[in-house]
Formats: structure tokens, sequence, C-alpha cells
């Protein structure tokens, strides 16, 4: 069924981004809010109340420790503020996912070409 506007009676536009392909970002954020859930649930705070002590809505929880959401520097700060755990601890815990994901990040040829251009020049002599 179209969703019709109400005023002028003719079908309303669909509005919205459109859905992106899942990469390397979308598995980052994953193993982020996998991070949080853990230490959260470590600590037996719920996720409404880590909601409360960061100012945000319980869904947004949800949503960041799923991997569904993107989440910026000054919540990530907030979060592990609320959990009572530097911020370089949620990094380390990822970097073991670097790691894994290392392989998706090099292309053979571009890593081919950034040799050679990084590769010492002999100076001619004359």
């Amino acid at each position: 069924m179209v969703d019709m506007c109400r005023r002028c009676k003719y079908p309303r536009k669909k509005t919205g981004r459109p859905k992106r392909e899942e990469g390397l970002s979308d598995a980052l954020y994953k193993a982020l809010g996998e991070a949080i859930r853990s230490r959260r649930e470590s600590l037996g705070v719920s996720q409404s109340s880590l909601a409360r002590r960061i100012g945000s809505a319980r869904t947004t929880v949800t949503n960041i420790e799923a991997g569904g959401q993107s989440i910026m520097i000054h919540q990530l700060v907030d979060i592990a503020r609320a959990l009572r755990m530097p911020v370089t601890e949620f990094l380390n815990e990822i970097e073991g996912f670097e790691n894994e994901h290392q392989e998706e990040l090099i292309d053979p040829k571009m890593e081919t070409l950034l040799m050679k251009l990084t590769s010492p020049v002999k100076a001619k002599r004359t």
C-alpha cells in the first residue's frame, strides 16, 4: 500500500538513507558493542540503568550493543565512565578484531604499489 499525503492526496516520497552493505565498519561496531555488553553484564548493570547514566534511551544502548548504531566518541567516553572502565580498554578489547580483519584491509596490488613508492630512491652519480 502506498503512503498518501493527507493534505494533497499524492503519494509520499520515500525518505531515509539507503541501506548500506555490511562491511568492515559494521563488524567493528559489532565488536565494540560486544565489548560494551560484556563489561555491562560483568558489573550486573541493566541496559536501562546504563542508559540513564549516559543520558540516552535504552534502545540506544540496545542498538549500540548490537552494532546497529554508530557510536560517537563522546558516547563512548560516557559509556566508559558509567562502566568504570578506561576508554582505551574498549579499544584494546577490539584490537584482536582488528588483527583478524587485517587481511581485508590489505589489497596486494596496493601494497606492492606502496612498497615501490616508499622504497628509498638511489641517487644516480654523474
